[in-house]
């Protein structure tokens, strides 16, 4: 036991050291061409920019979609025989459901009143006969309610005496819902289109690096290198790449979303809403650089692997 603990330690510190001035030198070739690899940084940041573009502005229209989900009402239109008696009686037994959070009366002749205000149809609708219009509550519903729920809801209120219709008038909402489902699924496939083309980039231009040194691999092989010690080098290469594109690309993804945060923010203001658009954060930062070093990584092992085996069949 004894021998064998600092034999262990030996061929792990060699391991360690390996890979050590393996990341080392990749990282001084890089440097030592500036230009072209500040070039493939772009590249790489592009392809992963533009879907976390996409996404950054998914979440933030899914959050105002949920604020606005909050906002869910049911207007109940009472029968021409109801007064108003009828209706505030009938108001406050439906706010006391628990379902119910706040409930308000429109009186049929104050609507008439702002409808014709707001129109400009005093006089088409002084000469009308009598008012056409119904009492109506405004039931605004637990915003926890599922959409199974408040369907039920509406239900029980449509057969409640003297109620005429109830309408929901959330179904618009489910269909922005449905319509941002829809959209995040292109913004998916569309950003797994554009990580391929990052990879199918790096991994030919990693190729091209793995064949000038061709006459290396082959001493490496002669010597017996092992296929792992020969591509050491190239996988981090391509992390390199990876890494620094995704560094490239959380960068641009700042830039873009401070650049149109003042003009969205004014059009909340202009909606009276209290939203301020969310920027990228530390999370996207992160997931840009871990995706980047993965597909560095990823183009890396499949150009080399295609580079040994055309070596293994000369």
């Amino acid at each position: 036991m004894s021998r064998q603990g600092p034999r262990s330690w030996s061929r792990w510190s060699a391991w360690r050291s390996q890979h050590r001035a393996a990341a080392r030198d990749s990282w001084a070739k890089l440097a030592a061409r500036p230009m072209a690899t500040a070039v493939t940084w772009l590249v790489v940041a592009i392809s992963l920019a533009l879907p976390g573009t996409l996404l950054l502005t998914l979440d933030n229209l899914a959050g105002v979609a949920g604020s606005w989900g909050d906002s869910a009402r049911i207007s109940v239109l009472l029968d021409d025989t109801a007064d108003h008696a009828a209706a505030e009686a009938l108001g406050d037994a439906v706010e006391a459901w628990p379902e119910v959070v706040t409930l308000a009366l429109v009186d049929k002749d104050q609507a008439l009143t702002d409808f014709a205000t707001q129109t400009g149809l005093l006089f088409l609708v002084g000469s009308l006969p009598r008012n056409p219009l119904p009492h109506t509550l405004l039931v605004y519903p637990d915003s926890t309610l599922a959409a199974a729920e408040l369907a039920s809801l509406t239900t029980r209120l449509q057969s409640l005496p003297s109620v005429h219709q109830a309408v929901m008038d959330a179904r618009w909402i489910a269909r922005l819902e449905a319509a941002l489902r829809t959209v995040e699924r292109w913004v998916r496939g569309l950003g797994a289109l554009m990580v391929l083309g990052a990879i199918l980039l790096l991994g030919n231009t990693l190729r091209l690096a793995i064949e000038a040194r061709h006459e290396e691999l082959l001493v490496v092989s002669l010597i017996g290198g092992t296929k792992g010690f020969a591509r050491r080098p190239f996988l981090y290469t391509g992390l390199w790449y990876g890494a620094g594109g995704g560094v490239m690309a959380a960068l641009l993804l700042w830039l873009l979303s401070l650049w149109v945060s003042g003009p969205v923010n004014d059009l909340f203001m202009l909606y009276d809403s209290a939203r301020q658009l969310d920027g990228p954060g530390l999370s996207y930062a992160l997931t840009a650089i871990l995706a980047g070093a993965s597909v560095g990584w990823l183009a890396a092992w499949i150009a080399s692997a295609r580079v040994f085996r055309r070596l293994d069949t000369a």
